[in-house]
């Protein structure tokens, strides 16, 4: 099989059909400026795929389709070799692929990752050239946390917890309490040398980011987390959360209604501010909150 998947900002919706059905030739289609996208991307592929690297413009329909359908050509791969994946990469990109696709009757996939589920969507052009739809299929779990940060950036380092002080203790508080209900969790992730995340958390296919904030500091914690879940960091799909161990009443409700503009979940735990751990209440609600942003409902079943 030879997958055809074009690079965006977004790395995992091209990474997910591969490692859920792994090709012989995988072909990344990237701009300039997503070079190095296709190049993070490329090194987290199964060990035996050829990868075909494809340069094209961004939006000049009729150049991509002419480099496409030269590609294929040159390697003689015909409709039953090819897989596209339309998921990534410019509208320009996907209405070409889509193109060629049809050109040839050569499936093609779409990734709904957008939501708190991951499900793939294989379509097959029928007889009158009507796309339909074969698979829906919901992927399980194909990543490890590792491999979602390598998929954003060029390098990062675990540095673990933040210490033996209040932020530190509640960290730890906050992991143990997540560790038995997550996939994946890890302490003091550092991007790129230069920003640091608390927890990473994973279920399944979903990944999370978690500040930990002690006493009536939290601004920082937002400014950190709309960073972190940025483009140039884990991108707009990864969740991102700010635990505090304070209340948030009526004086807060300005951080509130940012946090929330920048699609932040607050988590009170106001149990460790006063007895330096976590009731159960608050565990329970930790566990809830943090399970259904990353799709999971406790019990095991997945959230809508």
């Amino acid at each position: 099989m030879v997958t055809i998947s074009l690079i965006g900002e977004q790395p995992i919706p091209n990474l997910l059909p591969i490692r859920y059905q792994p090709p012989e030739v995988a072909v990344l289609v990237y701009t300039d400026l997503t070079e190095a996208a296709a190049e993070r991307l490329k090194r987290l592929l199964p060990e035996g795929c050829r990868v075909v690297p494809c340069l094209v413009c961004a939006y000049d329909i009729q150049k991509i389709v002419h480099i496409l359908q030269a590609l294929i050509e040159k390697h003689g791969w015909t409709a039953d070799d090819l897989l596209f994946n339309l998921t990534g990469g410019t509208k320009a990109m996907a209405l070409a692929a889509y193109l060629v696709a049809g050109n040839h009757k050569a499936s093609f996939l779409y990734l709904q990752s957008e939501g708190k589920q991951t499900r793939l969507y294989r379509y097959e052009f029928d007889a009158s050239g009507i796309p339909r739809v074969s698979v829906n299929r919901l992927l399980p779990g194909l990543i490890t946390i590792d491999d979602y940060l390598r998929a954003y950036v060029d390098d990062y380092q675990l540095m673990g917890f933040a210490g033996d002080d209040a932020g530190g203790l509640f960290e730890r508080a906050i992991y143990e309490a997540l560790e038995p209900v997550v996939d994946e969790i890890v302490a003091g992730a550092r991007l790129l040398g230069a920003l640091d995340v608390d927890l990473v958390v994973r279920c399944e296919n979903q990944v999370g980011i978690i500040e930990a904030k002690t006493g009536p500091g939290v601004k920082k914690g937002i400014d950190q987390l709309n960073t972190a879940g940025g483009q140039r960091y884990l991108g707009t799909y990864t969740r991102k959360m700010l635990v505090s161990d304070q209340c948030w009443d009526e004086s807060r409700s300005n951080l509130r209604e940012l946090a929330e503009a920048r699609r932040i979940q607050v988590v009170e735990l106001p149990s460790f501010h006063t007895a330096k751990r976590l009731s159960s209440e608050d565990v329970e609600q930790l566990q809830r909150t943090v399970c259904e942003q990353l799709g999971r409902r406790i019990g095991g079943d997945y959230a809508a």
